[in-house]
């Protein structure tokens, strides 16, 4: 890549993701959402500890604003290490956050807390974490969607909080991260929605990007992923901030809702993924959407159009035929003659039995081998000697 894409590439990201960051921090400054500048006894440290979220929050979303609209200055077909500069480069813009909070912070006075040195670490892993949430807004649509739209709830929801006190002589209330602290609602209601807002928001987030996903035919795994992205920085930003300690609980009940919102945000988009599985179709209502085959998922073969068969063709033109005009072979019944006598043919009758007209042939009988006629053995022993023993035994005598 060339050096004048790589120089507008890093510049678009790192201007977008300082500004970003430098506008947000004006608005909760403006507001009265961050207040660095005070004095905060023990017994309110979690107050602290809710404006660490904001912090951490505030430098995670400059560094997503700063990748979207670096996202534009990209070369087509950017691998994987081209986004992954382009994320890095928007930290580093949203890496501002540390100084315009470190400074203010000079003047607060936290019981047991060096607050610039804390607040600093807070906004440092904010950045560090908004490389990951970058790197997925310049790869996804649905991460940018989702993360657009969880963004835009917060900052509705403390708008929401802090507009009751815009009355002259209305004080400036506390606001937490995802929570609804206006003054209108009485403490225990405030604690009561303070479970539920963020869970509540993660799973509208998640069902309404899960829709536009659905609709656009994505995979189902990206379909069911598509609620992740926005409701996991809630989650990131109260981790680095921590539970709070305090007995009233101020700050452990929205932190454990922001443990539980990115699961709901998966929930949604979950649900939409198992539940809609007819084909997409687009706004218009033309038709169903489909995919554009891409490297890794190629187009599928397409059949060609089978001409019928000639048994088809003639079956079609005996089809349009009158009864008069039908011919054997279009039926398949065929008019058999009467048999000889007048009897007509049932084919269910046995059929007779075939007389032999010859007889069959008479067998030869066996014959049997001739008898032998050689003489019977003469039997040997001492009563059958022949004449020369009785000759031999008659010379004896006359010796």
């Amino acid at each position: 890549m060339a050096f004048r894409t790589w120089a507008k590439l890093f510049g678009a990201t790192l201007g977008a993701a300082a500004a970003g960051g430098a506008s947000q921090l004006g608005l909760a400054y403006g507001l009265g959402i961050l207040r660095l500048t005070r004095v905060v006894d023990v017994t309110a440290r979690d107050q602290w500890m809710a404006q660490l979220a904001w912090v951490a929050w505030i430098a995670m979303a400059s560094a997503v604003i700063g990748a979207m609209v670096g996202r534009r200055a990209l070369p087509p077909h950017a691998g994987a290490g081209t986004r992954l500069v382009a994320a890095v480069s928007a930290a580093l813009g949203a890496a501002i956050v540390v100084p315009l909070t470190m400074e203010p912070a000079r003047t607060a006075q936290i019981a047991g807390v060096r607050p610039v040195f804390i607040i600093g670490v807070c906004a440092a892993l904010g950045a560090a974490v908004g490389i990951v949430a970058a790197y997925a807004a310049v790869s996804h649509a649905v991460a940018r969607w989702n993360l657009t739209a969880v963004g835009a709830g917060v900052w509705a929801i403390a708008i929401v909080s802090v507009a009751p006190s815009m009355a002259p002589s209305e004080p400036l209330p506390a606001t937490r991260l995802g929570v609804i602290d206006a003054s209108f609602l009485s403490d225990s209601v405030t604690q009561r929605t303070a479970l539920f807002t963020m869970p509540a928001l993660a799973l509208i987030c998640g069902v309404a990007v899960g829709v536009a996903a659905r609709r656009r035919a994505m995979p189902t795994l990206t379909v069911a992923l598509s609620g992740l992205a926005g409701p996991a920085l809630l989650t990131l930003a109260y981790l680095v901030a921590g539970p709070g300690s305090g007995d009233q609980r101020y700050q452990v009940v929205p932190y454990w809702a922001a443990m539980t919102a990115a699961g709901a945000g998966v929930l949604g988009s979950v649900l939409v993924a198992v539940l809609s599985r007819g084909p997409a179709v687009p706004a218009d209502g033309s038709g169903p959407v489909k995919s554009r085959p891409t490297p890794d998922r190629p187009p599928l073969p397409r059949r060609e159009a089978q001409t019928s068969s000639a048994i088809a063709q003639a079956a079609a033109v005996a089809a349009q035929r009158s009864e008069e005009q039908l011919r054997p072979s279009d039926t398949g019944v065929f008019t058999v003659p009467p048999e000889e006598g007048g009897a007509s043919f049932n084919g269910f009758a046995p059929r007779p039995q075939p007389q032999p007209v010859n007889a069959p042939p008479v067998a030869p009988a066996p014959v049997s081998p001739p008898l032998s006629t050689s003489p019977a053995p003469q039997p040997r022993g001492r009563n059958g000697q022949g004449d020369e023993f009785v000759d031999w035994v008659s010379g004896l005598g006359h010796r």
